[in-house]
């Protein structure tokens, strides 16, 4: 019996993704194509792997025992491929990252500059998402860069590596009354218009999580994708945001930032796969080490 790589690699993101379609949008290969290598995968093992459960499948056992070894498989293509790479150094190589939209606008321009002087031949890519969209993608990243508490689980193929801290605050026109105050108790949002971002967003998370613990009920005045929308929204008087302390370091005579009460705290991790490159762990090294210092 001789499998094919294609076939298991396919196999193992069917798994991740839970779907045929999933799959090949993961793989970037047509789904009749993914469909053909798995039905030819499972003929060559002689086991069904998976029955199809409404939308999406779900594992046999012998679907579940062989995943474990799948997972190995790639894990050793993949360290075959750091290898390759390594022999020829830091010369060239590409490396590719998934990022939420606030470290994506504050944070990355300054390093990818600084990186690309330190490395000219090394390409980055850059996908710009929302939190939860960039922990569902990763599979086609070598690098994911969250500020949102991690969710219990995140692939297994991908370790966590904490990389700094960032504060929520509270964006207001500079006029507004609440801007006079050093700090903003959250109590005094409940009659506020507030402006959210989409959901999924990890400032959404953390803002909603801190209403939630203070037993605090507010209205969804509006919601908008990315932070720039949040801030013109802001800008034109339609409410009040929330946004990184990071969004606002440059002066704007038009919005102010305050802290709330409690701070909003959240963590900034970066989420590297377990046989990164030599670009792509050379890229995280650097990332973690040009971060600005965390909020006083």
């Amino acid at each position: 019996m001789r499998l094919h790589p294609d076939q298991i690699l396919s196999f193992v993101e069917l798994v991740r993704q839970g779907s045929i379609g999933g799959a090949a949008k993961a793989r970037h290969l047509t789904q009749p194509a993914v469909s053909n290598q798995l039905r030819q995968l499972q003929q060559d093992i002689g086991e069904e792997l998976y029955r199809r459960q409404g939308r999406g499948v779900a594992l046999t056992a012998t679907g579940e025992a062989f995943y474990a070894h799948a997972l190995a498989v790639e894990q050793a293509l993949q360290a075959a491929a750091t290898f390759a790479e390594g022999l020829h150094g830091l010369q060239t190589g590409r490396v590719r990252v998934a990022s939420s939209q606030t470290i994506a606008g504050s944070l990355l321009p300054a390093v990818l500059a600084a990186f690309q002087q330190q490395h000219p031949g090394i390409e980055v890519h850059v996908g710009t998402s929302n939190s939860r969209q960039v922990i569902n993608s990763l599979g086609d990243y070598d690098i994911g860069l969250v500020e949102s508490p991690l969710p219990r689980q995140i692939p297994d193929t991908y370790r966590a590596e904490p990389i700094g801290q960032d504060e929520v605050v509270l964006v207001m026109p500079a006029g507004h009354r609440l801007a006079r105050r050093d700090s903003v108790p959250l109590s005094m949002l409940r009659d506020q218009p507030l402006i959210w971002r989409e959901p999924g967003s990890g400032t959404s998370e953390v803002v909603e999580d801190a209403f939630r613990r203070a037993g605090i009920v507010v209205s969804r005045h509006l919601s908008l994708g990315g932070v720039a929308a949040v801030l013109e929204a802001v800008r034109q008087g339609l409410g009040l945001g929330f946004a990184s302390h990071l969004t606002l370091k440059r002066a704007d005579a038009v919005l102010v930032a305050r802290p709330l009460s409690p701070r909003l705290l959240r963590p900034f991790t970066m989420l590297v796969a377990a046989h990164p490159s030599p670009a792509a762990r050379a890229f995280a090294d650097f990332l973690a080490a040009h971060l600005p210092a965390p909020p006083a």
